[in-house]
């Protein structure tokens, strides 16, 4: 699954970067979580791409669904129209995801070697009001080779070349799968203050060995 990541670039490269004016309140964060409003980028057939803030986390009756299997999510009810017609981009530098050995669980930061940024694909849903922000989810794939000792899921997540195609409804699962796994990664141990969204600062992201790991250090 993808259930936290960050987007710390510097607000005007970011922008440059994207090439659409950007939220006034925007700002670096290291720890990016379900329930939070979320940089997106999505269509509009009328005026084309645009960046929003979307809230991340879609409420059913039964479930809070933060990602969507890409295997199913043409097929899934909840999920098929809004893949055919309300895909979005969400803006990252990279994400974290916790291994687990049975006893505890040790958070690693994942990130891509050859850029800075890149792009979590996902799905939006209209709010249908002008003051409610529109929702969106993040969809999930098989891990790459290098995650997989880490976790076997990983966010599905796109070069900026392939933006327009998904965007446009036009790259199909199939591609968009091969494009994810031709990203190389980097990884590595970070201290477990991550493990609460309420730590937010560069620190998160820096390696830590994990018997140096801070949190540790109070045993």
């Amino acid at each position: 699954m993808c259930g936290r990541f960050t987007l710390h670039s510097n607000k005007n490269k970011l922008a440059e970067a994207i090439a659409l004016a950007l939220p006034e309140s925007i700002e670096p964060d290291y720890n990016i979580g379900p329930g939070r409003e979320v940089l997106s980028i999505s269509q509009l057939k009328e005026t084309g791409p645009r960046a929003t803030l979307m809230h991340w986390g879609l409420k059913t009756p039964q479930n809070f669904h933060v990602n969507a299997r890409i295997e199913t999510a043409d097929t899934a009810p909840r999920f098929r129209e809004n893949w055919e017609c309300h895909r979005c981009l969400v803006p990252a530098n990279g994400f974290y995801e916790w291994y687990a050995d049975g006893i505890t669980k040790q958070p690693y930061y994942i990130y891509p070697t050859d850029r800075e940024l890149c792009y979590l694909a996902g799905l939006w849903y209209p709010s249908g009001r002008e003051e409610e922000a529109d929702t969106c989810i993040l969809l999930t794939t098989a891990a790459e080779a290098s995650i997989q000792d880490v976790h076997h899921r990983m966010p599905v997540i796109l070069p900026p070349e392939a933006r327009d195609a998904w965007l446009g409804n036009q790259l199909t699962r199939k591609e968009a799968v091969r494009l994810a796994n031709e990203i190389p990664f980097e990884k590595h141990t970070v201290s477990r203050r991550v493990n609460s969204v309420q730590n937010n600062d560069s620190r998160l992201i820096q390696a830590t060995a994990p018997l140096q790991d801070e949190q540790m250090q109070l045993f």
